[in-house]
């Protein structure tokens, strides 16, 4: 008597059991896919979406099709390159998933700070036939993000500190470097920390990061060109 295959949980597919392949479950996540609420679509080899469920469409397609399209027309990342690359090595079977901070692109024009997943589907054939994406919203980071993309609150100097200030440099080497006085770099950083919501600059550095201010995966640190004035 053959034995049902279990539905799998969120976490299994973030994390199969033992290395075990996501792509083993890929006739048990339809449930899941359906009922969660956590934003999951398909994508093709391509990564355009075949199908996306209810929450997906809510928080991403808003009134426009969603099917056909290309995954990246709904996220904004720091290096498209690099997490296409990614994506490559996933569909070869040389990584078991994908788990990147991305910037979702909601229906209303607002960024949304999220992590993204995705596993491998193959459909009981050894080539992958499809990716599971799953998306989780940084409900926390959520209005800086927001706020910061409508607003484009940073400068080019701001930008320039901000990105000293991750590099771990000074207040006297960032006001040498950018023939500013000391009183000036501090009031810049104190500037970010308060349109950032944090408390001090290591706060302030986590916080760019976590909003996407801060590319992320890229050194020396870049604010992203959306955010800049």
């Amino acid at each position: 008597m053959t034995q049902a295959l279990a539905e799998p949980t969120y976490q299994e597919l973030r994390y199969p059991a033992g290395g075990t392949p996501a792509h083993r479950h890929a006739d048990a996540y339809r449930s899941l896919f359906e009922r969660s609420g956590i934003c999951m679509a398909s994508v093709d080899l391509a990564l355009r979406v075949q199908e996306a469920n209810e929450p997906f469409r809510r928080d991403l397609g808003g009134a426009k099709e969603i099917v056909g399209r290309d995954l990246f027309d709904f996220l904004r990342v720091s290096t498209q390159a690099t997490l296409r690359r990614q994506f490559i090595r996933l569909m070869e079977g040389r990584n078991e998933r994908i788990t990147e901070r991305v910037l979702g692109l909601r229906s209303e024009e607002c960024l949304m700070p999220a992590q993204l997943t995705a596993v491998s589907i193959r459909d009981r054939s050894p080539l992958v036939s499809s990716i599971l994406i799953m998306l989780q919203w940084d409900e926390t980071a959520a209005d800086t993000a927001t706020r910061s993309a409508r607003h484009k609150v940073l400068t080019d100097l701001d930008a320039r500190i901000l990105q000293g200030v991750a590099m771990g440099m000074s207040t006297v080497n960032l006001a040498a470097k950018l023939y500013l006085s000391r009183q000036g770099v501090e009031y810049h950083v104190a500037t970010m920390m308060k349109k950032l919501k944090a408390p001090n600059r290591a706060a302030l550095v986590s916080r760019a990061y976590a909003t996407g201010v801060l590319s992320a995966g890229m050194w020396p640190p870049v604010v992203a060109q959306e955010f800049i004035k």
